[in-house]
């Protein structure tokens, strides 16, 4: 049995990646980036979708300027 899902419903805002203007992490952010990675780790469900989405920024930051030091 198939159930299809209308997720686009489900989300109040959508998804996007905030602008910081800065790739290098503050230690507060830093910080926050190591509990939420432990949370995560420990109790995923324990964690809300905008500090799943805050995590999610931070890492991207956290690898922003990265790519050019990858070998093709």
């Amino acid at each position: 049995m198939l159930v299809s899902a209308n997720i686009g419903t489900q989300r109040k805002t959508p998804m996007t990646l905030a602008k910081s203007g800065s790739e290098v992490l503050t230690k507060e952010e830093w910080d926050e980036l190591v509990a939420l990675k432990e949370a995560i780790s420990y109790a995923p469900q324990t964690v809300s979708a905008e500090k799943m989405e805050k995590f999610a920024e931070l890492m991207v930051r956290t690898l922003e300027g990265k790519e050019s030091n990858c070998p093709r």
